[in-house]
């Protein structure tokens, strides 16, 4: 199918050199697919601007925004604001999406009975994981009996791997919050869900994702939840249940701590250092720092 439509992608950076350029390459490798890939710099002390520099000057495809407020939520806004297509994607600079993210997401919204969707988003696996193979058979066992994907409609969306359209964003734009101790995606979605647009869960719409993620602290994944829960209060959707399952997502994140800690992607292997020492963690893209000022 030939797309009317156009996408830009939209990728927050913040020190990100380790991982950015193979970000880079996964979508460049659907560029025919693509208007633009728009990465927002957010004040990194790395080599991320300047990898992405490197790459722009051979691809004009892509762009690079600085954005000199921190936090995850003002890097997307502004990646946003900069954006020019129909369609506005929205990943992280260490998501690498599988070969036909692009087209799977260009595809869905040209449909005519797509109309009512603001947003989609997609399923995930982790790269450099010695539980990759798990993981996928779990997701795929899902799947097949309509727990993820199949255009399911669903009240979340996963910041790491979405898109949506951008009339859909226009009009939901102002209700978005602007702290940076909120999860910008779940409150996002919220907004959306408000506005009367609906969010579709697309099985095909696929993403390896890094599994540092795991290896956040306990102690500090547990202000990240308090984030949520923050987010939540904000849009009075805080239930006894989402409390529990707030709860329930600190457990499952500790066995994935505890499973990851010891080993070295680096060196794909377990190794008695790495369970000492532990790994590099992802930043937190909530802090609890005042909001700025409007």
């Amino acid at each position: 199918m030939t797309s009317r439509k156009t996408l830009s992608v939209i990728v927050p950076a913040y020190n990100e050199e380790n991982y950015i350029g193979a970000c880079l390459d996964a979508l460049l490798a659907q560029q025919t697919h693509l208007r633009e890939i728009v990465v927002v710099d957010n004040n990194s002390t790395d080599g991320t601007a300047e990898i992405v520099a490197r790459v722009a000057a051979k691809h004009p495809v892509v762009r690079l925004v600085r954005e000199p407020a921190p936090g995850a939520v003002h890097a997307r806004n502004a990646g946003f604001a900069a954006a020019t297509g129909d369609v506005l994607g929205r990943i992280d600079a260490d998501t690498r999406v599988e070969s036909d993210w692009c087209r799977e997401v260009l595809d869905f919204f040209e449909r005519p009975d797509t109309e009512k969707v603001g947003v989609v988003t997609g399923l995930s696996n982790s790269y450099d994981s010695p539980y990759r193979r798990i993981k996928g058979w779990y997701v795929r066992r899902l799947v097949s009996k309509g727990v993820l994907g199949g255009e399911q409609r669903i009240r979340n969306l996963h910041g790491a791997n979405m898109a949506m359209r951008r009339e859909t964003w226009e009009q939901v734009r102002a209700s978005t919050s602007r702290d940076r101790d909120v999860h910008e995606d779940v409150d996002l979605a919220l907004c959306v869900g408000e506005a009367g647009w609906e969010i579709a869960q697309l099985s095909q719409m696929r993403a390896d994702l890094s599994p540092r993620r795991a290896l956040t602290p306990p102690r500090e994944f547990s202000h990240y939840l308090e984030a949520g829960v923050k987010t939540l209060e904000r849009h009075n959707a805080m239930t006894p249940q989402r409390r529990r399952l707030l709860r329930l997502h600190w457990v499952t994140h500790l066995g994935a701590y505890l499973a990851y800690r010891p080993y070295d992607p680096d060196r794909h292997r377990f190794t008695l250092r790495r369970l000492i020492f532990g790994g590099p963690a992802r930043t937190m893209p909530v802090t609890f720092d005042e909001p700025l000022p409007a």
